[in-house]
């Protein structure tokens, strides 16, 4: 079965394979590049067409993962490409204006910290945009999935091919928690400064025309957040979104805490399409 949706991750080394409790890093934080290629694999074995964006040095280790399946690797380097921006996420970090707003169990969260966690997290538009831009998507739909969403065997539930009938009429976020409601700006930058979670950041999926929408709104909020002197990964960035152009998404969700059930609640089968189709709507905020 040929598949509605293109999948587009990109993996980057920042360095979080040293991230460990011994250098007084937060626990659970490490994740070298063999994990997260181990992650990858998972994902990988989906045989929907994928684009995947990575460094020089990984191409081959991506390669020879997904076997030959209709992928496109493109190489890029960031630390270039984004410097300017990249440093201008490390001071507002370093500023103490901004790190004074957040609560001290949070100083340890690396969107307060590691300016490249936060670049890469906040490049995922760009990265599917670049994509449609490039010729590089031949389906209708384009999915985001995180490099390293697969944390466990089963996140995929065995399929070989992902596909779900998402309406092409919106951009689609996937939650952990129901009753978003953002009413002001400020409100939405209370969410990044709390770390306050409603909306994942591993997956996003939207028809190509919907994500140039996207694109645009995103790169504007992220430019509002810096220059309030804020940074925060893309789980704040999408709420501010969601309040900017509530008509462009919809909310789709995949339990308290659920954040890797994707593939579970958003799967094409033969009567699961007209189920799901119900859930959707039953669920949705």
């Amino acid at each position: 079965m040929k598949s509605s949706t293109t999948i587009v991750t990109a993996y980057f080394d920042i360095g979080r394979g040293e991230w460990t409790a011994n250098k007084g890093f937060r626990e659970k934080l490490a994740r070298s590049v063999d994990v997260y290629l181990s992650y990858f694999e998972r994902l990988a074995a989906l045989e929907n067409d994928m684009v995947v964006f990575t460094s020089p040095d990984l191409e081959a280790r991506v390669a020879e993962i997904r076997q030959g399946k209709p992928t496109t690797i493109v190489t890029v380097d960031i630390k270039n490409k984004f410097k300017h921006i990249r440093s201008r996420i490390e001071k507002i970090q370093q500023d103490e204006t901004f790190t004074r707003k957040l609560e001290t169990r949070q100083l340890k969260n690396p969107e307060y910290w590691s300016p490249d966690y936060v670049l890469v997290c906040n490049l995922k538009a760009y990265f599917v945009n670049k994509a449609i831009d490039s010729g590089l998507v031949k389906t209708p739909l384009v999915a985001w999935v995180d490099f390293g969403y697969c944390r466990k065997p089963n996140v995929t539930r065995g399929l070989k091919v992902w596909d779900f009938p998402f309406d092409q009429n919106k951009i689609h976020l996937f939650t952990i928690k129901k009753g978003l409601n953002v009413s002001s700006l400020q409100q939405s930058f209370d969410f990044m400064i709390g770390n306050h979670v409603y909306i994942i950041g591993g997956a996003i999926v939207g028809s190509q025309e919907k994500w140039k929408e996207f694109y645009p709104l995103v790169t504007e909020c992220q430019k509002v957040t810096l220059e309030n002197n804020i940074v925060d990964d893309d789980q704040g960035i999408f709420v501010m979104c969601y309040y900017k152009r509530p008509d462009l998404f919809a909310l789709n969700y995949l339990g308290r805490g659920k954040w890797f059930d994707l593939f579970r609640c958003f799967k094409r089968t033969a009567l699961g399409a007209k189920l799901q189709s119900l859930r959707i709507l039953l669920s949705r905020k």
